[in-house]
């Protein structure tokens, strides 16, 4: 007997449920993007390029004006997004809209480096939940601290991507009441944060007793050896200082779009889904841009010195963040304190071997240096409050919104290889959902699969994989989903002019002209992103360069492997169909059904 020709797609219905209210929508968004990054950006970048208080624009440091322009990119491609993916609302988002638009192989490829992008990510906080907890919590254990080598970070990671992996396999109205709790708790405590940071401004002396008491030494004293350890030779000017401020920017971003990609979970996502975007971006822009200025402002009227570089106004602001984050010449560092200059013998950043100064500021001390960040000036300014139970309270905050990253980005993995597979773009196995669950049991799992080298990099277990593996880790993970993006919106630009008959039906209506419009600006902005991401990862043309770094050429292989293995997937899965009698044309028109 001839076996029955197949039908389009996997079977007649994806069996996920719409259970995702609007507040829901929001929240994946903003737990998605509201992680690690925010915490310290306002300081991480004003240590790579210092810049005197004097030359900041109003008084604001250049990562609130990197924020402040990102911000409307957000805006803009977020919406973008949003409108299209409401006009195909299937889990899977953008990879249906780029590839029933575009053609079928850049959504296929985009699709397949963003199911790269976000399950190594997936990966990469799993073990940054205890990093975390490493940075926060030292703070309020102060001089008491926690420290996690690379085999526990590794194998935490893992702990931590299973448990969530295993809660997602019990449904998606489950899932989102865990994340509706881990994302409450820490939204409450920022109050707090932003109460540290307002008291800190009106009241310098809590920072400077708090540094006191958590680094035991003088925000003064920090200052003076930065001023002579190589900060005024690393001066930038405000444009300099924003241009690298941007990539940090765009980063801390990420992921404003997460919901677009269980589109088919969110009820009337034909209707909502742009507005919930557009909330979203608003609230994510108005907390960075609060949290940046704010910390920074805490921060600048303490330790000012005006007479070391006449004409510029240095700060504990400067200072710290030069130390923590900076080019710090530390031979210059161990002469001004008095110490042995032999970097080769002593290391960067030997806070002992500072202390053995005759300088009666460092000489003797037991120094406890923190790397600087918002979360912690928030936890120093209580410490010199003498409210340690807030210190504990802001450690928490700061964990928990490393963590509640975790199930949004096992989402957006999972949904985008669920997608293809119902597509019959990848082993039909992995379009199977649960009947009693309504979860995409298989789609998790390999999601989960893919985290494990994310979770090498990120924990640098074994030795060295870090460096190997900078396609899996931060800068690698960014330029995939920056790709996605700008392939996201240029599905929006082209949809009325190339898909006349979906835009028609779309339930949220703009003329032609404003959404070419609106998706041409877009797709400026993601190209942007994606160029920002590109140029500050010099690593990716190793393979191409004499003498560059092994790790760095196993890297820029690793990058390209992702790439080609998406292209080769692509052939297979199309002659495998074609041969079977699957019309792929005829598919690539269609709609998934609900």
């Amino acid at each position: 007997m001839a076996s029955s020709k197949p039908g389009l797609f996997a079977r007649e219905a994806t069996g996920l449920v719409r259970e995702i209210g609007f507040t829901l929508g929001v929240i994946i968004i903003l737990s998605h993007v509201i992680g690690l990054g925010w915490q310290k950006r306002a300081f991480q970048f004003a240590g790579y390029a210092p810049m005197p208080t004097n030359e900041m624009p109003l008084g604001l440091p250049a990562m609130f004006w990197a924020f402040l322009v990102c911000g409307f990119i957000v805006l803009i491609t977020g919406y973008s997004a949003g409108y299209v993916a409401a006009a195909m609302p299937r889990s899977g988002g953008g990879y249906v809209t780029i590839s029933r638009v575009i053609h079928p192989v850049v959504g296929y490829i985009s699709a397949w480096l963003m199911f790269l992008a976000e399950a190594f990510s997936y990966g990469l906080i799993g073990v940054a939940v205890f990093e975390g907890i490493m940075i926060f919590f030292n703070i309020a254990l102060a001089p008491a601290t926690i420290s996690f080598g690379a085999t526990e970070l590794f194998i935490g990671g893992l702990v931590i991507v299973w448990i969530f992996a295993i809660i997602a396999l019990l449904g998606t109205k489950l899932y989102g009441r865990l994340m509706e709790v881990i994302f409450y708790i820490p939204a409450a405590i920022t109050i707090i944060l932003f109460a540290m940071w307002a008291a800190g401004i009106m009241n310098p002396s809590l920072i400077e007793e708090g540094v006191n008491t958590v680094i035991k030494i003088t925000p003064k004293s920090l200052v003076d050896l930065a001023l002579h350890s190589g900060m005024v030779e690393a001066k930038t000017g405000f444009f300099s200082a924003f241009s690298i401020a941007l990539g940090g920017a765009f980063w801390a971003y990420m992921g404003w779009y997460a919901t677009t990609f269980i589109a088919g979970e969110v009820k009337e996502a034909n209707k909502k889904l742009p507005k919930v975007l557009l909330v979203a971006g608003l609230i994510i822009m108005i907390v960075y841009l609060f949290a940046s200025s704010l910390s920074a402002f805490s921060t600048m009227n303490v330790a000012v010195d005006t007479t070391t570089d006449p004409g510029n106004q240095w700060s504990f602001y400067q200072a710290y963040s030069f130390l923590s984050y900076g080019d710090v010449n530390w031979t210059a560092a161990y002469k001004y304190v008095g110490v042995d200059t032999n970097v080769t013998k002593y290391g960067k950043g030997n806070w002992t071997h500072i202390a053995e100064s005759t300088k009666p500021e460092f000489h003797g001390k037991e120094i406890h240096f923190l790397g600087a960040w918002s979360t912690g000036i928030a936890s120093i300014t209580a410490m010199g409050m003498g409210l340690g139970i807030l210190a504990w309270l802001i450690a928490l905050c700061g964990a928990l919104w490393v963590a509640n990253d975790i199930p949004p980005f096992l989402l957006v993995a999972s949904r985008t290889f669920f997608a293809m597979s119902f597509d019959r773009m990848m082993p039909e196995k992995f379009a199977y959902v649960s009947e009693r669950w309504h979860a995409p049991v298989w789609a998790i799992i390999i999601t989960a699969v893919f985290a494990i080298p994310a979770c090498m990099a990120e924990a640098d277990f074994p030795a060295g994989a870090a460096s190997y593996l900078a396609f899996a880790g931060v800068v690698g993970t960014d330029i995939f989903d920056a790709f996605f993006l700008t392939m996201f919106c240029i599905s929006c630009m082209l949809l009325p002019l190339e898909r006349k008959e979906i835009y028609d039906r779309a339930a949220v209506k703009h003329s032609i002209c404003s959404v070419t419009g609106l998706g041409f600006v877009a797709t400026l902005g993601a190209a942007f992103c994606l160029y920002i991401f590109i140029k500050e990862s010099g690593w990716i043309w190793s393979l191409f360069k004499s003498g560059a770094e092994t790790a760095d050429i196993v890297s820029s292989i690793g990058f390209f492997g992702c790439i080609i293995v998406g292209i080769l997937l692509y052939v297979y899965y199309m002659y495998k169909n074609t041969t079977r009698g699957v019309d792929m044309r005829t598919l690539y028109i269609s709609i998934p059904p609900e």
